[in-house]
């Protein structure tokens, strides 16, 4: 089935206009998108049992807890954040 018949058939199936199923569908997955950087970024704090990136790199810096792959997950973290703050940003504009 191409995207035009799903949009018209789920259009029609959720009595929504195009538009608006086209907005609540990317809404939704924007918002599943957050939650599983969010699930991501839970795993790494239980990980190394911080609670932010600033404390994850003291750890790191006064040798508390070994540099790999603690740097690596330092990176992904804050990129999840930033990612996670960007996608709020878009749904909430």
């Amino acid at each position: 089935m191409d995207v035009d018949t799903l949009t018209t058939e789920l259009s029609q199936s959720l009595a929504l206009s195009q538009p608006e199923l086209i907005y609540k569908g990317l809404l939704a997955l924007v918002q599943k998108e957050i939650h599983l950087a969010e699930l991501e970024v839970a795993t790494l704090r239980e990980r190394y049992d911080v609670l932010s990136t600033d404390a994850l790199r003291q750890a790191i810096v006064s040798k508390t807890i070994a540099a790999h792959p603690a740097w690596e997950d330092y990176i992904v973290w804050t990129n999840k954040e930033a990612h996670i703050e960007h996608l709020r940003q878009l749904i909430e504009t």
